[in-house]
């Protein structure tokens, strides 16, 4: 692992989410979006075709807590960047053993591998003011820089981007 934050092979590949299933809304296979941004560790967001959210992972080597600098690029993101609440941050730290064999084996005798600080996202579904229960979206059009979060109605005319919108009435 590297001491400036970014994550060896196979500590991105122990940490790649495998088979999951869409979180508390329809059970399909998710996908795994990779972001990419100034931070020099390596995004997850993994989301239904529906774009539903089910979690956002951001990982990076050493023990320092980047979950400030992970919230501020969240709301970036995010339309509205309010939808970024410190309450749904969770930082967790990941060790070698937890790793798997591999990344273990990766680490110096003396003092194992370097540990991994991973800050997960999870935006809970909540009730709008029309009684609907709203959902985090994603929008991962190649037309933008970086990966798109805003709330809707997945299947409803809610549900579309607010960037793709702005685009498309301009």
């Amino acid at each position: 692992m590297s001491p400036d934050g970014r994550l060896a092979p196979a500590v991105r590949r122990a940490l790649e989410p495998k088979g999951a299933s869409c979180y508390r809304h329809c059970q399909e296979p998710v996908s795994t979006l990779r972001p990419r941004s100034a931070l020099p560790g390596t995004w997850w967001v993994l989301a239904c075709p529906s774009g539903v959210v089910s979690v956002t992972l951001y990982a990076e080597s050493g023990e320092r807590d980047p979950t400030a600098r992970v919230a501020e690029t969240l709301r970036g993101w995010s339309s509205p960047p309010a939808l970024v609440l410190r309450k749904d941050l969770r930082r967790a730290t990941r060790h070698g053993p937890e790793l798997g064999r591999e990344v273990e084996r990766s680490g110096t005798p003396a003092r194992g591998p370097v540990p991994v600080s991973a800050v997960y996202w999870r935006r809970y579904p909540f009730k709008g003011r029309d009684g609907k229960e709203r959902r985090l979206l994603v929008c991962a059009r190649r037309a933008h820089p970086h990966p798109v979060f805003f709330t809707g109605v997945p299947g409803e005319g809610s549900a579309a981007c607010p960037v793709c919108a702005r685009r498309s009435s301009a």
